[in-house]
Protein backbone atom coordinates (compact mmCIF):
# COMPACT_ATOMS: atom_id res chain seq x y z
CA UNK A 1 0.00 0.00 0.00
CA UNK A 2 2.91 2.14 0.50
CA UNK A 3 4.01 2.13 -3.13
CA UNK A 4 0.76 3.04 -4.29
CA UNK A 5 0.08 5.89 -1.78
CA UNK A 6 3.39 7.24 -3.45
CA UNK A 7 2.77 6.47 -6.71
CA UNK A 8 -0.86 8.47 -5.97
CA UNK A 9 0.38 11.30 -4.68
CA UNK A 10 3.51 11.94 -7.29
CA UNK A 11 0.82 11.74 -9.92
CA UNK A 12 -1.09 13.96 -8.13
CA UNK A 13 1.00 16.74 -7.01
CA UNK A 14 2.40 16.68 -11.09
CA UNK A 15 -1.35 17.77 -11.66
CA UNK A 16 -2.48 20.48 -8.83
CA UNK A 17 0.78 20.97 -7.30
CA UNK A 18 0.75 22.70 -3.64
CA UNK A 19 1.71 26.28 -3.50
CA UNK A 20 4.41 27.15 -1.16
CA UNK A 21 2.79 30.08 0.27
CA UNK A 22 -0.66 28.29 0.51
CA UNK A 23 -3.25 28.35 3.63
CA UNK A 24 -1.59 25.61 5.16
CA UNK A 25 2.03 26.93 5.17
CA UNK A 26 0.20 30.09 7.18
CA UNK A 27 -1.41 27.95 9.56
CA UNK A 28 1.95 26.14 10.29
CA UNK A 29 3.69 29.25 10.69
CA UNK A 30 0.88 30.55 13.01
CA UNK A 31 0.91 27.57 15.24
CA UNK A 32 5.23 27.36 15.51
CA UNK A 33 4.83 31.21 16.04
CA UNK A 34 2.37 31.09 18.84
CA UNK A 35 4.44 28.37 20.84
CA UNK A 36 6.83 30.04 20.88
CA UNK A 37 5.66 32.88 22.26
CA UNK A 38 3.88 31.12 24.52
CA UNK A 39 6.28 28.84 25.36
CA UNK A 40 10.01 30.39 24.61
CA UNK A 41 11.32 31.55 28.26
CA UNK A 42 14.65 31.73 27.02
CA UNK A 43 15.73 28.37 27.92
CA UNK A 44 16.80 25.11 26.17
CA UNK A 45 14.44 22.89 28.11
CA UNK A 46 11.45 25.06 26.89
CA UNK A 47 12.27 24.53 23.25
CA UNK A 48 12.20 21.03 23.82
CA UNK A 49 8.68 20.91 25.68
CA UNK A 50 7.78 22.87 22.77
CA UNK A 51 8.83 20.19 20.17
CA UNK A 52 7.08 18.25 22.09
CA UNK A 53 4.02 19.49 21.88
CA UNK A 54 4.24 20.41 18.06
CA UNK A 55 6.20 17.85 16.71
CA UNK A 56 5.96 15.14 18.17
CA UNK A 57 2.32 15.56 19.47
CA UNK A 58 1.16 16.71 15.69
CA UNK A 59 2.99 12.53 14.66
CA UNK A 60 1.22 10.80 17.26
CA UNK A 61 -2.23 12.59 16.37
CA UNK A 62 -1.54 11.70 12.71
CA UNK A 63 -0.70 8.16 13.95
CA UNK A 64 -3.90 7.52 16.17
CA UNK A 65 -5.75 9.25 13.03
CA UNK A 66 -4.10 6.33 10.94
CA UNK A 67 -4.86 4.02 13.14
CA UNK A 68 -8.58 4.78 13.38
CA UNK A 69 -8.77 4.68 9.77
CA UNK A 70 -6.92 1.52 9.25
CA UNK A 71 -9.66 -0.63 11.30
CA UNK A 72 -12.41 0.55 8.47
CA UNK A 73 -10.77 -0.93 6.20
CA UNK A 74 -7.46 -0.41 3.68
CA UNK A 75 -8.95 2.34 1.35
CA UNK A 76 -9.70 4.94 4.03
CA UNK A 77 -6.15 3.90 5.42
CA UNK A 78 -4.96 4.65 1.73
CA UNK A 79 -6.41 7.92 1.51
CA UNK A 80 -5.21 9.35 4.61
CA UNK A 81 -1.68 8.50 3.34
CA UNK A 82 -2.16 10.14 0.42
CA UNK A 83 -3.59 12.86 1.99
CA UNK A 84 -0.61 13.58 4.44
CA UNK A 85 2.03 12.45 1.83
CA UNK A 86 0.40 15.32 -0.56
CA UNK A 87 0.92 17.73 1.81
CA UNK A 88 4.21 16.76 2.93
CA UNK A 89 6.00 15.84 -0.41
CA UNK A 90 6.74 19.00 -2.80
CA UNK A 91 8.37 17.56 -6.11
CA UNK A 92 7.16 20.65 -7.94
CA UNK A 93 8.30 22.92 -5.55
CA UNK A 94 11.98 21.75 -6.46
CA UNK A 95 11.01 21.48 -9.86
CA UNK A 96 8.54 24.23 -11.40
CA UNK A 97 11.24 26.80 -10.25
CA UNK A 98 13.61 25.09 -11.47
CA UNK A 99 12.85 24.30 -15.03
CA UNK A 100 11.21 28.12 -15.11
CA UNK A 101 15.31 29.18 -14.70
CA UNK A 102 16.74 26.71 -16.97
CA UNK A 103 13.70 28.05 -19.69
CA UNK A 104 15.03 31.61 -18.83
CA UNK A 105 18.35 31.04 -19.37
CA UNK A 106 18.51 29.02 -22.69
CA UNK A 107 16.43 32.17 -24.33
CA UNK A 108 18.77 34.38 -22.98
CA UNK A 109 16.93 36.47 -20.87
CA UNK A 110 18.96 36.48 -17.46
CA UNK A 111 17.02 39.05 -15.91
CA UNK A 112 14.03 36.64 -15.62
CA UNK A 113 16.29 34.18 -14.59
CA UNK A 114 17.52 36.22 -11.39
CA UNK A 115 14.11 37.33 -10.91
CA UNK A 116 12.68 33.49 -10.63
CA UNK A 117 15.55 32.96 -8.31
CA UNK A 118 15.16 35.87 -6.13
CA UNK A 119 11.19 35.01 -5.26
CA UNK A 120 11.85 31.29 -4.59
CA UNK A 121 14.60 31.91 -2.21
CA UNK A 122 12.86 34.21 -0.49
CA UNK A 123 10.28 32.19 0.65
CA UNK A 124 13.12 31.73 3.37
CA UNK A 125 15.44 34.22 2.91
CA UNK A 126 13.08 36.79 2.63
CA UNK A 127 16.78 39.67 2.53
CA UNK A 128 17.40 37.55 -0.68
CA UNK A 129 18.54 39.72 -3.65
CA UNK A 130 19.73 38.31 -6.72
CA UNK A 131 19.64 41.18 -9.20
CA UNK A 132 23.57 41.52 -9.63
CA UNK A 133 24.37 37.90 -9.82
CA UNK A 134 26.32 36.97 -12.19
CA UNK A 135 24.75 33.79 -14.65
CA UNK A 136 27.61 31.29 -13.31
CA UNK A 137 25.76 32.17 -9.35
CA UNK A 138 22.74 32.17 -10.77
CA UNK A 139 22.90 28.66 -11.70
CA UNK A 140 25.00 27.79 -8.84
CA UNK A 141 21.88 29.14 -6.49
CA UNK A 142 19.62 27.21 -8.48
CA UNK A 143 21.29 23.57 -8.40
CA UNK A 144 22.10 24.52 -4.89
CA UNK A 145 18.31 24.86 -3.64
CA UNK A 146 16.51 22.67 -6.05
CA UNK A 147 18.94 19.86 -4.26
CA UNK A 148 18.73 20.46 -1.22
CA UNK A 149 14.76 21.03 -1.81
CA UNK A 150 14.79 17.83 -3.34
CA UNK A 151 16.33 16.30 -0.64
CA UNK A 152 13.72 17.49 1.97
CA UNK A 153 10.63 17.37 0.41
CA UNK A 154 10.85 14.25 -2.09
CA UNK A 155 14.12 12.05 -0.73
CA UNK A 156 14.11 12.14 3.42
CA UNK A 157 10.30 12.21 3.10
CA UNK A 158 10.68 8.56 1.35
CA UNK A 159 12.95 7.38 3.77
CA UNK A 160 10.51 8.62 7.11
CA UNK A 161 7.14 7.02 5.50
CA UNK A 162 8.73 3.73 4.76
CA UNK A 163 10.26 3.79 8.06
CA UNK A 164 7.91 4.53 10.37
CA UNK A 165 4.17 3.71 10.30
CA UNK A 166 1.64 5.21 8.08
CA UNK A 167 2.08 8.81 7.62
CA UNK A 168 3.89 9.75 10.55
CA UNK A 169 7.66 9.80 9.50
CA UNK A 170 6.51 12.43 6.70
CA UNK A 171 5.07 14.33 9.29
CA UNK A 172 7.78 14.27 12.40
CA UNK A 173 10.24 14.78 9.24
CA UNK A 174 8.77 17.75 7.80
CA UNK A 175 7.66 19.63 10.82
CA UNK A 176 11.04 19.31 12.76
CA UNK A 177 12.73 20.56 9.53
CA UNK A 178 10.51 23.28 9.75
CA UNK A 179 10.35 24.37 13.39
CA UNK A 180 14.55 23.84 13.31
CA UNK A 181 14.32 26.77 10.64
CA UNK A 182 11.75 28.71 12.19
CA UNK A 183 12.86 29.25 15.84
CA UNK A 184 16.37 29.68 15.38
CA UNK A 185 15.61 32.53 12.69
CA UNK A 186 17.86 35.86 12.69
CA UNK A 187 15.88 38.00 15.69
CA UNK A 188 14.62 41.34 13.91
CA UNK A 189 13.92 43.16 17.42
CA UNK A 190 16.47 44.13 20.03
CA UNK A 191 16.00 40.85 22.44
CA UNK A 192 19.33 39.34 22.81
CA UNK A 193 19.41 35.84 21.50
CA UNK A 194 18.06 32.92 23.59
CA UNK A 195 18.63 28.91 23.31
CA UNK A 196 15.04 27.99 22.49
CA UNK A 197 15.39 26.72 19.41
CA UNK A 198 18.81 24.69 20.22
CA UNK A 199 16.81 21.66 21.17
CA UNK A 200 14.54 21.84 17.59
CA UNK A 201 17.93 22.48 15.88
CA UNK A 202 20.03 19.25 16.77
CA UNK A 203 16.86 17.17 16.78
CA UNK A 204 16.73 17.72 13.24
CA UNK A 205 20.31 17.47 12.88
CA UNK A 206 19.76 13.83 14.21
CA UNK A 207 16.15 13.18 12.75
CA UNK A 208 18.35 14.48 8.91
CA UNK A 209 21.47 12.66 9.33
CA UNK A 210 20.51 9.02 7.81
CA UNK A 211 18.17 10.62 5.38
CA UNK A 212 20.93 12.65 4.17
CA UNK A 213 23.41 9.86 3.75
CA UNK A 214 20.48 7.85 1.71
CA UNK A 215 20.39 10.84 -0.62
CA UNK A 216 24.46 10.94 -1.10
CA UNK A 217 24.12 7.17 -1.65
CA UNK A 218 21.43 7.32 -4.35
CA UNK A 219 23.05 10.40 -6.38
CA UNK A 220 26.20 8.25 -6.31
CA UNK A 221 24.57 5.34 -8.02
CA UNK A 222 22.66 7.31 -10.12
CA UNK A 223 25.42 9.65 -11.13
CA UNK A 224 29.33 9.98 -11.17
CA UNK A 225 29.83 7.43 -8.64
CA UNK A 226 33.57 7.63 -8.24
CA UNK A 227 33.59 11.19 -7.91
CA UNK A 228 30.90 11.39 -5.68
CA UNK A 229 32.76 8.82 -3.08
CA UNK A 230 35.77 11.06 -3.65
CA UNK A 231 33.86 14.04 -2.60
CA UNK A 232 31.96 12.48 0.25
CA UNK A 233 35.71 11.40 2.05
CA UNK A 234 36.84 14.70 1.47
CA UNK A 235 34.37 16.25 3.51
CA UNK A 236 33.85 13.51 5.77
CA UNK A 237 37.67 14.01 6.54
CA UNK A 238 37.97 17.57 6.07
CA UNK A 239 34.03 18.11 8.81
CA UNK A 240 33.81 14.90 11.09
CA UNK A 241 31.60 16.82 13.53
CA UNK A 242 29.47 19.26 13.28
CA UNK A 243 27.09 20.87 16.19
CA UNK A 244 28.06 17.99 17.82
CA UNK A 245 26.57 15.08 15.07
CA UNK A 246 28.61 12.95 13.14
CA UNK A 247 29.94 15.49 10.27
CA UNK A 248 29.61 16.03 7.64
CA UNK A 249 26.30 18.40 7.60
CA UNK A 250 23.58 17.39 6.09
CA UNK A 251 23.39 20.27 3.63
CA UNK A 252 27.60 20.07 2.94
CA UNK A 253 27.21 16.48 2.39
CA UNK A 254 24.54 16.93 -0.06
CA UNK A 255 25.91 19.64 -1.85
CA UNK A 256 29.70 17.97 -2.40
CA UNK A 257 27.98 14.37 -3.71
CA UNK A 258 26.06 16.36 -5.98
CA UNK A 259 28.80 17.83 -7.13
CA UNK A 260 30.35 14.32 -7.62
CA UNK A 261 27.82 13.15 -9.62
CA UNK A 262 27.04 15.79 -11.60
CA UNK A 263 31.20 17.22 -12.12
CA UNK A 264 29.65 20.73 -11.13
CA UNK A 265 30.71 22.76 -8.63
CA UNK A 266 27.43 23.21 -6.36
CA UNK A 267 29.09 24.78 -3.12
CA UNK A 268 30.49 28.17 -2.85
CA UNK A 269 33.80 28.66 -4.35
CA UNK A 270 35.23 29.57 -0.50
CA UNK A 271 33.50 26.25 0.35
CA UNK A 272 34.41 24.11 -2.12
CA UNK A 273 38.36 25.28 -1.69
CA UNK A 274 38.42 24.86 1.54
CA UNK A 275 36.93 21.71 1.47
CA UNK A 276 37.98 20.31 -1.61
CA UNK A 277 42.14 21.52 -2.90
CA UNK A 278 44.82 19.24 -2.96
CA UNK A 279 47.80 19.61 -4.44
CA UNK A 280 47.40 18.76 -8.05
CA UNK A 281 43.58 18.26 -7.79
CA UNK A 282 42.44 21.81 -7.08
CA UNK A 283 38.62 21.78 -6.49
CA UNK A 284 38.24 17.90 -7.06
CA UNK A 285 38.28 18.51 -10.83
CA UNK A 286 34.72 20.15 -10.66
CA UNK A 287 33.31 22.19 -13.78
CA UNK A 288 32.28 25.98 -12.66
CA UNK A 289 28.52 25.79 -13.05
CA UNK A 290 26.85 26.63 -16.46
CA UNK A 291 23.54 27.08 -18.09
CA UNK A 292 23.53 23.46 -19.57
CA UNK A 293 24.14 21.92 -16.71
CA UNK A 294 20.74 22.60 -15.02
CA UNK A 295 19.62 20.10 -17.24
CA UNK A 296 21.65 17.21 -15.69
CA UNK A 297 20.50 18.06 -12.56
CA UNK A 298 16.66 17.80 -13.55
CA UNK A 299 17.57 14.05 -14.81
CA UNK A 300 19.69 13.25 -11.81
CA UNK A 301 17.04 13.62 -9.39
CA UNK A 302 14.63 12.32 -11.31
CA UNK A 303 16.67 9.16 -12.31
CA UNK A 304 17.68 9.45 -7.87
CA UNK A 305 13.63 8.95 -7.75
CA UNK A 306 12.75 6.37 -9.72
CA UNK A 307 15.63 4.42 -8.18
CA UNK A 308 14.09 4.55 -4.31
CA UNK A 309 10.34 4.23 -6.11
CA UNK A 310 11.85 0.97 -7.35
CA UNK A 311 13.66 -0.50 -4.11
CA UNK A 312 10.24 0.35 -2.33
CA UNK A 313 8.94 -1.56 -4.79
CA UNK A 314 10.61 -4.56 -4.26
CA UNK A 315 10.53 -4.19 -0.71
CA UNK A 316 6.88 -3.84 -1.11
CA UNK A 317 6.78 -7.42 -3.00
CA UNK A 318 9.30 -9.30 -0.76
CA UNK A 319 6.69 -8.58 1.91
CA UNK A 320 3.83 -9.82 -0.03
CA UNK A 321 5.88 -12.95 -1.32
CA UNK A 322 6.78 -13.89 2.38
Amino acid sequence: MGFLALVLTLMLEQLRPLPAQGALAGAIEATADGVERTMNAGRRRHGLYAWLLLVAGAAIGVGLLYAVASSFGVLLALAVNVVVLYLTLGFRQFSHPFTEIQLALSGGDVAGARQVLTAWKRVDEPAFDGAELPVEEVVRQAMERGVLLAHRHVFAVLFWFVLLPGPIGPVLYRLAEYVARRWNRPRTDALPPDRFGDFAHRAFLWIDWIPARLTALGFAIVGDFEATVYCWRQVARRQPVADGVPGPDSRTLILATTSGALGTRLLPAADAAALFDEPGNEGAGLAEPEPNRLRFGVGLVWRAVVLWLALLLLMQLAGWLG
